[in-house]
Order: C-alpha cells, then sequence, then structure tokens
C-alpha cells in the first residue's frame, strides 16, 4: 500500500530536514517533488563542490546508522567557506552487513568530485541531501579535461508542482560551467532576496 509521509515523520528514523512530501513503495522507490538547480541552492543550508576524501558507515549514540563523509571543499556557494567539512547522512552499510538503506538517498563514493546541496543539521548533527539523491550532482572530467555535471535521480519518482509525474529525465548530464553560471545567479538572486526580508 502507498503510503505518503512528510519529512518531518521520517525523522524519527532518519535524519530532521526542511519539510517536504514523499511517498515510500515498500524499500524500492520514492516520491519526491522534481527540483531545479535553482531550487536547490534556494533550499539548502549548505552548498558546496567538493572531493569525498573519505567515508565511514557507523551507528550514533542512539543506535542510528548513518554514514559519515569528510570532504575536502573545492568553493561553497551556500554557507560558511570551510576548507573541509565532515557531513554525516541517514543510512549506509555496516561491515557486519546490518544497514539502513533508504529510498532515494545518494551515496557517495570516496574520491568522487560532487555538487552537495543540504539540509541544516539536525539536533544530532545529521544532514539530508535537498530532494534526497536530486541534491547530489557528480562532477565527472573526461579523458581531455572536460567536466560535466551528471544528475542522477536513482529510483526517486519525480512529481511537478501540480502532483503530475514529472516527463524529465531522471538521468542528464549538464555542461558544468553552464550549471555553475546557474548556482552563481541562484545564489545572488537568494542573497538579494534574504537582504529584502523575502524567503524566495
Amino acid at each position: 500500500m502507498r503510503r505518503i509521509f512528510l519529512a518531518a515523520c521520517a525523522a524519527s528514523l532518519v535524519a530532521s530536514c526542511p519539510a517536504f512530501h514523499f511517498a515510500s513503495h515498500g524499500v524500492e522507490a520514492s516520491t519526491v517533488l522534481r527540483l531545479d538547480v535553482e531550487d536547490l541552492v534556494a533550499r539548502c543550508d549548505v552548498g558546496l563542490e567538493g572531493r569525498v576524501a573519505s567515508k565511514q558507515v557507523r551507528v550514533d549514540a542512539q543506535g542510528r546508522i548513518e554514514t559519515e563523509y569528510v570532504v575536502r571543499v573545492e568553493r561553497t556557494f551556500w554557507g560558511a567557506p570551510l576548507v573541509e567539512r565532515t557531513i554525516r547522512l541517514p543510512g549506509g552499510v555496516l561491515p557486519d552487513g546490518r544497514g539502513l538503506v533508504i529510498p532515494g538517498m545518494p551515496s557517495l563514493a570516496e574520491g568522487e568530485v560532487a555538487l552537495l546541496f543540504l539540509s541544516a543539521e539536525n539536533a544530532r548533527g545529521a544532514r539530508m541531501p535537498i530532494g534526497l539523491a536530486q541534491g547530489r550532482l557528480r562532477v565527472v572530467t573526461n579523458a581531455v579535461g572536460e567536466k560535466s555535471v551528471q544528475r542522477d535521480a536513482g529510483v526517486l519518482d519525480l512529481v511537478e508542482a501540480n502532483g503530475a509525474p514529472s516527463v524529465s529525465s531522471p538521468k542528464s548530464a549538464l555542461a558544468y560551467d553552464g550549471t555553475i553560471a546557474r548556482i552563481d545567479a541562484a545564489r545572488a538572486a537568494r542573497l538579494a532576496r534574504e537582504k529584502n526580508g523575502g524567503t524566495r
């Protein structure tokens, strides 16, 4: 049976995050609002480009399984401009095989470069990617040094703001320079809104 949750309800199992709706189809898929790059910038607490230096799956003090990533920051789009960040995301698989798999939650690989758009930390210091897998965009460099941005919504079922299924492909490649220009423009627009007392 299809179940609809508020992210705030899911927080009892994972981490608190900005309110959005998603549906769980067993453990196979989640349905979330389709977000553009501009939406990711507008909703994030932290936005950055960085390389994953290390990855460790662990159990927190409350017995919840989470994955801790150390990310070397190459540029910051939103939030404090730190050189390195430790980011904890809910879920992961421990060496003994125990794990927590959250449909639509991205898993970062050591050494990968990504654009990350993350929620504020919850009380335990964990974050959620904005729009689940949509909040992580991989940066890929080809043999001649050209960069592209790979979007992969994974098992997510994307819907538009009116609730209709999105016709956008869950996987796509974007031009790196063009994507960074869009992010910079969205950041400037958010700064202007906040300066004028607006929200979005």
